[in-house]
């Protein structure tokens, strides 16, 4: 096989894992075509364009969600496949795809050449891979600098929010989706195309092939409420509580008083309205054997 790598030496990991990268995927037959590393989601997300236009039939990305999200943008509807190297704090995509956190794992996945067609999200017209936040998290998304990130992991997120969580203030959210309005009172809402928020399902049904959008919110708007909330979904049990709203659509469309940021896989992308949509089977990317497609 032989691929076109991009790292982007602005994800935690990659640094540390950069003189790894070449000798894992030759070792399992993986032949480097080009190896380039770049500095910014957005770098990348204009050399793996340029690969594609060229024809790439496989183009490795090392990075985190907010690489994926920026890249799947150029891959989106082509015959160019992805392989995931997880170099990110999170890495929601790859546990998604259930690709395991090391290197090495990747590197076994890639090689292993069994290739999935997943789905994608749209909103307002940008793709993502895994999920948007609207509200307190993408507030808390916002704060979270890259630094930190590299320093504490996922704990920067928890420190950053300490200031949002006690300043952002509820607001009113109209959703509308096939067959479906509600209004309510929250401080935040969490779309996905994945399944995954972190370590967590959004929904218990929510799934990357399954052709469907999975929304998450909560009517829980004090500062305990929204603790509450994050503590739930450590332990994956937020869907449980009573205040907890989800659904699951083809095309969802929030609007908020007064206008929310939006976060897209922990890059800031305006504010609302937001329109989603899914992308059904958008993406060629390398899975691995255990890898379940429910939408067949």
């Amino acid at each position: 096989m032989d691929a076109i790598v991009i790292v982007n030496l602005e994800s935690s990991h990659s640094r540390s894992e950069q003189s790894k990268i070449e000798a894992a995927l030759n070792e399992r037959g993986v032949r480097i075509v080009d190896f380039q590393t770049v500095v910014g989601g957005r770098v990348a997300y204009k050399r793996v364009k340029r690969a594609v236009k060229r024809g790439a039939s496989v183009v490795i990305v090392g990075g985190g969600d907010g690489t994926m999200t920026q890249v799947v943008n150029a891959l989106a509807h082509s015959e160019t496949t992805l392989g995931v190297l997880p170099l990110g704090t999170g890495n929601s995509f790859a546990q998604t795809l259930g690709i395991g956190e090391s290197l090495e794992a990747a590197a076994d996945v890639i090689a292993g050449g069994r290739v999935a067609s997943v789905d994608l999200g749209i909103v307002n017209g940008r793709y993502f891979a895994n999920f948007a936040t609207i509200g307190l998290a993408a507030q808390v998304a916002g704060a979270t600098s890259s630094g930190l990130k590299r320093f504490v992991g996922p704990l920067a997120y928890a420190l950053a929010g300490i200031g949002p969580l006690f300043t952002h203030r509820a607001f009113k959210a109209t959703i509308d989706w096939k067959g479906g309005h509600t209004r309510l009172r929250t401080q935040q809402l969490i779309v996905a195309s994945g399944r995954l928020f972190g370590k967590t399902p959004v929904l218990p049904n929510a799934d990357i092939t399954s052709g469907k959008l999975a929304l998450f919110t909560s009517t829980a708007t004090s500062v305990i409420g929204v603790l509450r909330t994050y503590l739930a979904f450590a332990f994956g049990a937020q869907t449980t509580l009573p205040d907890a709203r989800g659904l699951s659509a083809k095309k969802i469309v929030v609007r908020t008083r007064p206008k929310q940021p939006l976060n897209v896989d922990g890059d800031a992308f305006g504010s609302t309205p937001a329109c989603f949509r899914i992308a059904r089977r958008a993406l060629r990317v390398f899975v691995p054997a255990s890898f379940v497609d429910e939408g067949h």
